[in-house]
């Protein structure tokens, strides 16, 4: 058994995982980098070259997990690809949008062009689908062994369809927890594990750095955001709170939508829209289909007003309200950048920063931000200074570094593998394991780097 990362080792984004069971060869993920634009932003897939490629298997529908399979496809066009049906609903959304953003961005790249309607049409027909816990078995068309690889996805808790992957062949297992969390949010309640031991555990490690107090409780947290936003909304102020339009979006319109039916959350204005919309009917379409916190809740129940009608997005801050925008980390061209940028302007309003943000990113000089600094949002943007307030509220999908150290002891491999996660994050991770597990074999995955799994 060969594992070999493509992308997503040592780092948050194009992730992209090979692994050769007995000359079959699986793919997990194929992702695009969302900070990288061109052939940067994608896996390696050249370390691909001569090696079998079977089938596919994706973890979830966010970019930096599936946006580049497509092109992956293009290589290998005879490669099954297997998702839960949940991520294949999704990925025709967000496939289809990314279209259009990946024609703005490689505009004149001689490299890489981008993929077309059709191309994601094609795909999506293709996709296989199983739900959780449905065995289905994986053989390799040439070289493949010829006993078959069974596997089954198993609820990761991250956002609507996400899933770990188990993998067994020959008595052997490798579980990939995919981006996972244990603990429960507005809508999404926490990942179910399997139940047994694996051999080889390949660990998301996002959280490994931060220290868990930093990371509270979800109604908590709500509640602190509920009282800084009412004192915004009183003096007539305006919220942008970047978002990502799958998972974030859907779980902080749920959340607001609570506070202010509970009277915690002056009722205002809450402005949604583009793809995000389509998606708030995913998660509504699915709500009996998969596990939910409350599945009598629908996002079509709260009401929204669409930003996309709005001509002049200067009109947002001429009274109060609430905007949900994308992206969650204000990539420059975005919605929520081409928003912020105004907001910094206006003393009354206020961003609020509810999740990760990328250190190369424009969100994050944001949230590193306070009124009255001076801010360059881009290394080619004006400086400009900060008259709006700016707060930092957390409201992970991720696994805390405790949690993390639970699913290694409730999994018990005797191999764990780190990935997904910055330098800092997997170092913490993988000491923690040692020092609980000195016995346990912990590598961090490199990307090119080869790992022989006994």
């Amino acid at each position: 058994m060969q594992f070999l990362p493509l992308g997503g080792a040592g780092d948050i984004g194009a992730s992209c995982y090979y692994l050769n069971i007995a000359g079959t060869g699986i793919i997990v993920d194929a992702g695009l980098h969302p900070r990288h634009f061109g052939i940067e932003a994608l896996p390696q897939f050249d370390l691909l070259h001569e090696l079998p490629v079977d089938a596919g298997l994706i973890t979830h529908a966010h970019q930096d997990h599936l946006s580049a399979l497509p092109y992956l496809v293009q290589q290998h066009p005879y490669m099954r690809i297997i998702t839960t049906p949940q991520t294949r609903g999704i990925a025709e959304l967000t496939l289809h949008n990314s279209v259009s953003i990946l024609q703005e961005q490689l505009k004149g790249d001689e490299l890489l062009r981008p993929y077309e309607h059709e191309e994601v049409d094609m795909l999506v027909r293709s996709i296989e689908w199983k739900s959780y816990h449905e065995s289905f078995d994986i053989r390799g068309y040439r070289h493949g062994s010829t006993t078959p690889i069974h596997g089954s996805f198993h609820d990761a808790g991250h956002i609507l369809g996400a899933a770990g992957i188990l993998l067994e062949h020959d008595g052997r297992t490798i579980y990939f927890t995919g981006d996972v969390n244990l603990t429960q949010q507005s809508i999404q309640p926490g990942a179910i594990l399997p139940d047994r031991t694996v051999d080889t555990l390949v660990l998301e490690c996002t959280h490994g750095a931060t220290e868990s107090v930093m990371l509270p409780e979800w109604e908590r947290e709500a509640k602190a955001m509920a009282h800084r936003a009412n004192q915004i909304l009183a003096l007539g102020g305006t919220i942008l709170i970047p978002v990502f339009a799958l998972g974030k979006l859907q779980e902080m319109l749920c959340t607001l939508w609570r506070l202010m039916e509970a009277g915690t959350l002056s009722r205002t204005d809450i402005y949604t829209g583009g793809v995000g919309r389509k998606i708030n009917m995913a998660y509504d379409r699915n709500r009996y289909a998969v596990r939910r916190m409350d599945p009598e809740f629908e996002l079509a129940s709260v009401q929204q007003k669409d930003l996309y009608e709005i001509e002049n997005l200067d009109e947002l801050f001429r009274q109060p309200g609430i905007v949900l925008a994308s992206s969650g980390m204000v990539v420059e061209r975005t919605l929520s950048y081409r928003i912020a940028s105004r907001c910094l302007r206006h003393a009354n309003s206020g961003i609020f920063i509810v999740g990760y943000m990328d250190p190369e990113t424009p969100g994050y000089r944001l949230s590193r931000s306070s009124r009255g600094d001076l801010i360059q949002l881009t290394n080619s943007a004006e400086p400009e200074s900060v008259r709006c307030s700016i707060d930092r509220f957390r409201f992970t999908s991720h696994a805390r570094r405790e949690d993390l150290l639970t699913i290694v002891r409730r999994l018990q491999p005797s191999n764990v593998i780190l990935v997904h996660g910055e330098e800092e994050a997997i170092h913490w991770i993988g000491s923690a394991i040692l020092t609980e597990h000195p016995n346990m074999k912990v590598r961090a995955a490199e990307i090119g780097r080869s790992i022989t799994l006994d």
